[in-house]
């Protein structure tokens, strides 16, 4: 019976790293992360599926932690089109999207320097700083992949 217990342990061990492919970002495997963030003990995450293109595929922004997501957009894994606007600004980029009467913008500067601004109801402000960013939005090939898939203003 312990040793029962102890194989079912290693699975579990086993599966969850395969879940999340890197402990800097909250991807699965089998995903791309397109750009990911720290800011404290939470990340935030854009994963896309590897075949993400003009009708094909999937963008979604994950914020939590490796072991619990908190928020998820889309709640489903469907093509970003209509969900997501990419933007290049004059020193950076911007990912906008809208969940409800929350507005969410992923805003990054040329030196990479990442903030998360959320306009609440009643047009407050909050902001997320980002540190240890481990891909860009400025990147040429993030702006390719966003043009393909149809989310440029």
């Amino acid at each position: 019976m312990r040793m029962l217990s102890f194989l079912l342990g290693v699975a579990a061990v086993a599966w969850s790293a395969g879940v999340i492919a890197d402990a800097g970002n909250l991807c699965r495997g089998g995903e791309r992360a397109v750009w990911s963030c720290r800011a404290g003990t939470k990340y935030y995450s854009l994963c896309a599926s590897t075949n993400l293109g003009a009708q094909d595929g999937y963008l979604q922004y994950r914020a939590g932690r490796p072991s619990r997501l908190e928020f998820r957009f889309p709640g489903g894994l469907i093509h970003p089109r209509g969900h997501f606007r990419f933007g290049l600004l004059a020193h950076g980029a911007n990912l906008e999207f809208e969940r409800g009467a929350y507005h969410y913008a992923i805003s990054e500067d040329l030196k990479g320097q990442t903030s998360i601004l959320v306009r609440l109801p009643q047009g407050r402000m909050a902001s997320v700083d980002c540190a240890d960013a481990t891909q860009t939005l400025t990147e040429n090939a993030t702006i390719d992949l966003f043009k393909s898939a149809g989310l440029t203003e």
